[in-house]
């Protein structure tokens, strides 16, 4: 069991390095601040707790981060969903269809990737309109939790 432990927190450690040689962020740096191997190590098991809750937060820059690349290309997606709203929304009724397939594109969702993307859009139709008030940015919001929240979807359409 020790040995188990063991193997989580180096693993949490190696993945909390940054690029740019820090050690990340997230809620985990609010715990420990200084920039060493066991702070480091700290923030990493903090934040892999908290996952993924926190991973949203992280992604969308509300937890002391960048905001991640993809989200950084929201303008461009909240133009084509405020554009195609009503198209988008039928045909991820029926999951399949040009706007949906255009949508998955611009998500980054290429490829047999796409027909997962499609898949859970259509699973998660009622999260992800609300005919009451048309807001696109909550489209685009719910669907960045869509993908989020897909392990698999996470790793293909926010590949950096």
């Amino acid at each position: 069991m020790k040995f188990l432990i063991s193997i989580l927190v180096l693993g949490f450690t190696l993945g909390a390095f940054a690029g740019d040689s820090s050690s990340g962020c997230g809620p985990g740096w609010y715990i420990a601040k200084k920039n060493s191997l066991l702070s480091s190590s700290i923030r990493g098991t903090t934040n892999g707790i908290l996952a993924p809750t926190v991973t949203l937060g992280m992604t969308f820059g509300t937890s002391k981060c960048s905001k991640h690349s993809i989200v950084k290309n929201e303008v461009e997606d909240l133009k084509f969903a405020t554009d195609n709203y009503f198209e988008i929304a039928a045909d991820t009724a029926k999951g399949e269809g040009e706007f949906l397939t255009a949508y998955s594109e611009l998500m980054g969702c290429h490829g047999v990737h796409s027909k997962r993307f499609k898949n859970k859009m259509k699973s998660n139709f009622k999260k992800l309109f609300n005919f009451n008030e048309v807001k696109p940015e909550e489209l685009v919001k719910e669907t960045y939790k869509t993908i989020l929240t897909d392990q698999e979807l996470f790793k293909a359409c926010f590949a950096v």
